[in-house]
Parts: C-alpha cells; structure tokens; sequence
C-alpha cells in the first residue's frame, strides 16, 4: 500500500490557527474573570455545623426498651 502524502501547512493556515487560539485565550480569560468575580460577590455559604447523634430514633421514640425489664415482664406472663 502506498504511503499517504503528508499534509502541506501553509502560512495561511497557521495565521487561521493562531488567530483561532487568540480567540479562543480571550474567552478562557473572560470566563476566569467572570468566575473570580461571581466568587467575589457571592461567597459559598458555609456549611452547617456536624449534626450530634439523635438521642431518640423514629423506631424507638421514647428510647429503646430494657432489655431487662421485658425479660422480666416474658418470665412474669407464663
């Protein structure tokens, strides 16, 4: 199979390049610029404080039974 012929970069084609990726540089720093200045104006809130345990779950609202006490109650009942 023959060889493809390689490509012919003209100087045309890099002043299209180079003008493209001047292009291209201004939006990156418009949009860097645009960033900073949202972060200036509106700061991240932060961020709540760690939640403490619950003393109490949705499964045992008063607390979770003695084990002792039902024992005694299961003894009592025969």
């Amino acid at each position: 199979m023959a060889d493809p012929t390689p490509p012919r970069v003209t100087p045309e084609y890099l002043q299209l390049l180079a003008a493209d990726l001047d292009r291209r540089i201004d939006r990156l720093e418009q949009l860097a610029d645009a960033a900073r200045l949202r972060q200036a104006l509106y700061p991240a809130p932060e961020p709540p404080p760690a939640a403490r345990p619950r003393r109490f779950s949705r499964q045992y609202p008063g607390g979770r039974p003695n084990p002792w006490r039902t024992m005694r109650l299961r003894r009592r009942r025969r």
